[in-house]
């Protein structure tokens, strides 16, 4: 709902938590109640730890706009590589991919076992740190050479990594870093995400759902949202919108769906003029959308808008030119009587 709909109504949500619940229920029935990962006893120690979260956030906020940054720069330049780089590029992605599994064998597949292990204490804070980056690498590789193998699951491998890393380094040497390594892993299996898709809701509810503890909500907001301002600061543009575009395509985005919302009525009315000569047959409310006056218009000479609450109070009167400069469009007429249109 947050990265592809940006709309909340009712049917979405509904139909949205009935396939999620058949999904859940189908899979325990098949695979049982074992959790995908073992989350150990989560707990603050100290508020002091909140200044780590926090720099958990700006580090996977930078670290995410210039995953994304990098991304959209190979691609263009491959772009002009000759045909053949349809069989060679993806071998030598294959190839590089190899090399880095031989150092470190966690970075290949989903890497879910490796993310348990880390939970448990399993790494220092050094292994975390090259795991990380050793995926970062792998998957600007794989992506780059348009063989992709996802990118839900190395986002979390990315930022569970690199914030027990952040977290493990605060932990031995500042005051600050009262928690141990595993708390700040589960924080930061979300920040990544949330810097490289721009979806902090969807980030904060999957990993409170994955520890099932109220005590994280706190720090999980303050590392999510911070990763994910920084990254819409230093690259404006999500991630699947660089892709869209790169293949020709110009989509809306949830940010863009949720600022250019629909004019209703009472938005050209506020610029509605009087017209003492007109006299309404039908009637609208302030609050309806305002292309229903448009279609109205096209049989009607002029529009009616009375209150809601008093539909004997009328506010005003309403015109096709009050519509056209709601919307940023001026009328002109030219000197045969007829009319021309342009945008504001």
């Amino acid at each position: 709902m947050e990265e592809v709909l940006a709309n909340w109504s009712a049917n979405a949500v509904g139909s949205i938590v009935l396939a999620a619940v058949s999904a859940v229920v189908t899979m325990r029935a098949f695979l049982g109640d074992e959790p995908l990962f073992r989350i150990p006893t989560f707990q603050i120690a100290s508020a002091s730890e909140l200044l780590v979260y926090a720099g958990i956030g700006i580090v996977s906020g930078g670290l995410s706009a210039l995953f994304i940054w990098t991304i959209e720069e190979m691609k263009k330049r491959l772009e002009h590589v000759p045909d053949w780089k349809v069989y060679t590029l993806p071998a030598a992605a294959g190839f590089l991919t190899g090399v880095i599994g031989l150092w470190f064998p966690e970075v290949m597949g989903a890497g879910y076992e490796a993310i348990n292990s880390a939970l448990h204490g399993q790494f220092t804070w050094d292994v975390l740190l090259y795991l990380g980056l050793a995926k970062l690498l792998a998957t600007l590789i794989c992506f780059s050479a348009e063989t992709p193998g996802g990118m839900f699951a190395p986002a979390l491998f990315i930022g569970g990594m690199l914030g027990g890393a952040l977290g493990g380094l605060a932990h031995h040497y500042s005051p600050y870093g009262a928690a141990s390594e595993e708390a700040y892993i589960l924080v930061g299996m979300g920040t990544f995400f949330a810097g490289v898709f721009r979806a902090p809701i969807t980030s904060i509810f999957m990993v409170f759902e994955a520890s099932a503890s109220y005590v994280i909500i706190l720090p999980v907001m303050i590392a999510n949202i911070t990763s994910y301002l920084i990254s819409r600061r230093l690259h404006p543009v999500p991630f699947f919108k660089m892709l869209a575009q790169l293949e020709g395509v110009n989509l809306p985005t949830a940010e863009e769906k949720r600022t250019f919302q629909p004019l209703r009525v009472e938005d050209a009315l506020l610029t509605a003029r009087a017209h003492p000569t007109l006299a309404p047959v039908m009637m609208l409310f302030p609050d309806e959308p305002l292309d229903a006056a448009f279609r109205l218009l096209a049989v009607e000479k002029c529009l009616g808008v009375v209150s809601r609450l008093r539909p004997e109070q009328v506010l005003g009167v309403l015109t096709l030119d009050d519509v056209h400069r709601a919307y940023g469009i001026e009328t002109k007429t030219t000197p045969m009587g007829s009319r021309e249109f342009s945008s504001g």
